[in-house]
């Protein structure tokens, strides 16, 4: 299930979540590079530090996620897209936040034990 949220609402929306996020930066060479983030806010913007190697593939393709994974006080994890707007020879990278979305996963089907019996069998 997933609920778009307005991308104005974002630093309001983040506060339930905390302050540590992971950035997703894709890497064609391979898996997508995941790194825990503190993003601050200012309006849709974002900002962040994140590695060189990270900071490298951000250059070749200027777009990643941001998410904030479900945790006590809230069901849903919340995913952002974002377009960078800068790279900083100091780590920082400054981002756009252009469509964000709060996720929970749909139904599993009933768990199984090791010996294929359903759960409260």
């Amino acid at each position: 299930m997933s609920m778009q949220v307005p991308v104005e609402l974002l630093p309001e929306v983040v506060l339930g979540y905390g302050g540590g996020a992971y950035a997703v930066v894709s890497d064609p060479a391979g898996p997508p590079r995941v790194t825990h983030v503190m993003p601050t806010f200012a309006g849709v913007t974002l900002t962040f530090g994140l590695g060189r190697t990270s900071r490298a593939l951000l250059e070749a393709n200027p777009h990643l996620s941001v998410l904030w994974p479900s945790g006590l006080a809230e069901t849903m994890s919340l995913i952002v897209d974002a377009n960078v707007l800068s790279v900083a020879a100091d780590g920082m990278v400054k981002v756009r936040a252009v469509a964000a979305v709060r996720h929970r996963p749909a139904p599993q089907p009933e768990s199984h034990d090791s010996m294929g019996c359903a759960s409260g069998d």
